[in-house]
């Protein structure tokens, strides 16, 4: 709990402190604001498919590159893990829970001359996730009692796309890759493959 208090402690000050410096120069920094879910998955776990639904949603921060580019950094609480479809045969869940800092680029087409706004944007990047929590249930979980080997520290690579309705208003989805395994017990066999993928949709508005 302190640990997500921090990071909100921090989170708040980042945004307030981009806030300040875009009044100052407008042209150059940017804020916003996401919220959205996750679909994910975990390869290894015996479960397939994105089935494991939870919120992200947090603060975004934009350095303007060019008129079409631009470099932008969340802080984001993302709620990922995995769930079977079907209770037969795997009866598994895994939820875990992240704070996620996503650094990408961006690249802006189809300009809006009566708005001034570019109506659709590609990302790629990076991201960095800490684990908050981590559980597991199921009949056939073999992870319940093992949820501590989930690893802190998540590396990921991350590609997406934005539709911006206005120059404020934006739909968006992402796919994230894990780089890392998310599980280490040099004991457990079978379970150390573990690595993590999830989809991402979400509403974001830029101040």
């Amino acid at each position: 709990m302190a640990l997500i208090l921090r990071i909100f402690h921090r989170s708040v000050f980042l945004f307030l402190f981009i806030l300040t410096v875009q009044q100052i120069h407008a042209q150059r920094f940017r804020a916003g604001v996401v919220a959205g879910l996750n679909a994910s998955q975990i390869r290894g776990d015996d479960t397939g498919g994105y089935n494991k639904l939870g919120f992200v949603g947090g603060l975004r921060g934009i350095i303007v590159l060019t008129d079409r580019s631009d470099l932008s950094i969340e802080l984001l609480y993302s709620e990922r893990g995995s769930k079977n479809d079907s209770q037969e045969p795997v009866d598994i869940e895994i939820n875990l829970k992240y704070a996620e800092v996503p650094i990408l680029f961006n690249y802006k087409d189809w300009y809006v001359e009566d708005g001034n706004y570019y109506r659709v944007q590609a990302s790629a990047g990076f991201s960095f996730s800490r684990l908050l929590d981590a559980t597991s249930a199921g009949s056939t979980s073999k992870y319940i009692n093992e949820t501590g080997n989930f690893t802190d520290n998540d590396f990921s690579f991350v590609i997406g796309g934005e539709f911006f309705f206005n120059r404020h208003l934006a739909l968006g989805f992402r796919w994230n890759s894990s780089f890392n395994k998310l599980f280490k017990n040099d004991n457990a066999r079978g379970k150390n493959s573990l690595r993590g993928y999830f989809l991402s949709f979400r509403t974001a508005y830029i101040f």
